[in-house]
């Protein structure tokens, strides 16, 4: 009796042991079943993960940097549309140029920060067993969020390109007028000889025009440029022709001078009432260039901002830990 109770004694002492180390077992094989750079086995990544943090901290500071930058182009760009037109041309001119800065700087802190990401490890196989897949996400989603800030030099070469040839064409219709103004005043004076010298200048200001309308061209809608310089230029050469037949005919009505006075009539009839033709011209080339432009920038600048939007709470737990 003694020894039946020893052996079943012993029997589930063994079976104890060995339920001890099968569990022990599957306790160990669990443990080592979690691939390195999980949240589960975080510390096999702890060492590697604080020696890149400040790193990534330090790149993400730069990358808001860049996107501050990219907002303040954006400012500048519409502030140079909206000025394009405006009588004083100093606002505009001083917006085409802080923009000019500005896009220089976003490009050369976006290469030099695009250099510091591109030096940092994640893009070998083995950084995913020394690195958390977080820690790597971070650096990925920086390197394409910096892929926003390519071509906006040339966006904005392009708009200050299209800007000032739209404020040279501005200018130069501005001008035209007021120079066959002057000549009109000379010619009510009877200085047809100075009045048709007058107009020769302002037919020079449509020939520029018609030149920067041939630039244009390629990329804007130049239709209403196009009648606008006609209808001028038909007004000019009327004028011209009136005042050489009044100076030949010593200001005397003669058969000539009439049929130039009718043309005369005719043509001042076909002129724009007021200056809203100009804008018009100047939302034409704004469609063929202008707007595109900024429209990249605004792209651009929502990009970066959704990024750092989806980097803020990794970095603060980052932070955090």
């Amino acid at each position: 009796m003694i020894d039946n109770v020893r052996r079943i004694g012993l029997t589930a002492a063994w079976v104890l042991a060995i339920l001890v180390l099968a569990f022990g077992g599957a306790g160990i094989v669990a443990q080592w079943s979690h691939p390195p750079g999980t949240a589960a086995r975080a510390e096999l990544t702890w060492h590697g993960d604080q020696a890149l943090e400040p790193s990534l901290v330090q790149a993400q500071a730069d990358l808001v940097a860049v996107a501050a930058d990219v907002d303040r182009l954006s400012v500048l760009a519409r502030g140079a549309l909206a000025a394009v037109t405006s009588d004083d041309q100093a606002p505009f001119k001083a917006a085409l140029d802080d923009g000019a800065g500005v896009a220089r700087a976003i490009r050369d802190a976006s290469a030099e920060l695009r250099a510091d990401l591109d030096a940092l490890p994640g893009d070998s196989p083995g950084d995913g067993i020394a690195y958390s897949g977080d820690v790597i996400g971070r650096r990925a989603a920086m390197l394409a969020a910096l892929e926003a800030t390519e071509g906006l030099g040339r966006s904005w070469a392009l708009l200050t390109a299209g800007s000032l040839a739209a404020s040279d064409v501005i200018g130069l219709l501005s001008r035209h007028d007021i120079t066959v103004a002057a000549a009109a005043a000379e010619g009510r004076a009877q200085n047809y000889e100075g009045a048709i010298a007058i107009l020769a200048q302002a037919t020079g200001m449509l020939d520029r025009a018609t030149e920067i309308r041939d630039q244009l061209a390629n990329t804007a809608d130049v239709s209403t440029l196009d009648d606008w310089i006609g209808r001028n230029r038909r007004y000019d050469e009327a004028l011209a022709t009136l005042y050489r037949a009044l100076w030949d005919a010593n200001g005397l009505v003669t058969p000539a001078v009439r049929d130039a006075y009718a043309e005369e009539g005719r043509a001042r009839a076909l002129l724009p009432p007021d200056t809203r033709a100009l804008v018009v011209i100047v939302a034409d080339i704004g469609r063929g260039g202008l707007n595109q432009a900024v429209i990249a920038i605004e792209q651009a600048r929502g990009r970066l901002n959704l990024a750092l939007e989806a980097l803020a709470p990794a970095a603060d737990q980052a932070g955090a830990g």
